[in-house]
C-alpha cells in the first residue's frame, strides 16, 4: 500500500509538471496507474492536498541536495564552521529562483496557489524556524507559540511576494526580488540587519560560484 500511494505521488509530480495543476485530474493519475479514483481519494482527500504533498516532497528532497552540495563544495572546501543562517538563505534563494526560472515549476506555482489554503503554509517552515530558535535564541515569546505565527506570517509573505513578481507585477529585477525575498524571512526571525544584509550578499556569491541547475519535475542539482 505505501508504494502505491508513493506510485501516486511520483506520477502526479510529473502531471503536474508537465501539464500543469489545471489540467490534472485524479481520473487521470487513476486510469494511468491502474486504480480507481477512491482509491487516491483514501490518500488524499483533495487535489488541493494532493498538490501540497507533491510540494513537500520536492521541496525536502531539493533541501537535501542543496545541503549536500553545499558541504562538498563550500563549508569542506575552505574549512569554515557550517551557518545555518547563510545555508538557510542559500537554499531560500535557490527555490525561489525555480520558480522563477523554470516556467512549468512557475505555472504549477501559480495554479496551485490560486485553487488552494492549504499550500501556502508547508510544514517544514515551522521545524526550520525552530531549528534557528535552537541555534540562534530568537528574540520571540514561547509562551503564546509566536514561532508557529512567525513561520507562516514568512510563508504568506513571500508566497505574495513570488505571485506578484510572476505576475508582473513589480519594477525590478529578478535578483532584486530574490534578495527580498531572503531578507523577509529573516526579518521575521528578527535577526540584525547588517547580518541580513551579509546573507543576501553571500547566498547570491556562492550559489553564482558553486552553480546549480534547475531540471525537469522541480529539481535542483
Amino acid at each position: 500500500m505505501a508504494n502505491q500511494r508513493e506510485n501516486i505521488l511520483s506520477l502526479a509530480t510529473e502531471l503536474f509538471y508537465e501539464q500543469g495543476y489545471n489540467n490534472t485530474y485524479f481520473y487521470q493519475i487513476a486510469d494511468a496507474l491502474n486504480i480507481t479514483k477512491p482509491l487516491i481519494s483514501y490518500y488524499f482527500k483533495s487535489k488541493s492536498l494532493l498538490a501540497k504533498e507533491v510540494s513537500d516532497k520536492f521541496t525536502i528532497g531539493n533541501k537535501n541536495t542543496i545541503a549536500f552540495k553545499l558541504y562538498n563544495h563550500y563549508f569542506n572546501c575552505i574549512e569554515k564552521q557550517y551557518d545555518l543562517q547563510l545555508s538557510t538563505a542559500i537554499e531560500i534563494r535557490l527555490s525561489e529562483m525555480l520558480c522563477f526560472i523554470d516556467p512549468k515549476a512557475a505555472r504549477f506555482v501559480q495554479e496551485s496557489n490560486k485553487d488552494n489554503y492549504e499550500i501556502l503554509f508547508i510544514s517544514h517552515y515551522k521545524d526550520l524556524y525552530k531549528i534557528h530558535d535552537r541555534q540562534y535564541h530568537l528574540n520571540i515569546n514561547h509562551k503564546n507559540d509566536e514561532i508557529s505565527m512567525l513561520a507562516r506570517g514568512a510563508i504568506a509573505a513571500t508566497t505574495a511576494i513570488r505571485l506578484g513578481y510572476l505576475n508582473d507585477e513589480f519594477s525590478c529585477t529578478m535578483s532584486e526580488c530574490l534578495d527580498y525575498i531572503t531578507t523577509v524571512h529573516f526579518r521575521f526571525m528578527r535577526v540584525d540587519e547588517k547580518r541580513i544584509a551579509e546573507l543576501v550578499k553571500m547566498s547570491a556569491e556562492i550559489i553564482d560560484a558553486i552553480g546549480f541547475e534547475f531540471n525537469p519535475y522541480f529539481k535542483i542539482e
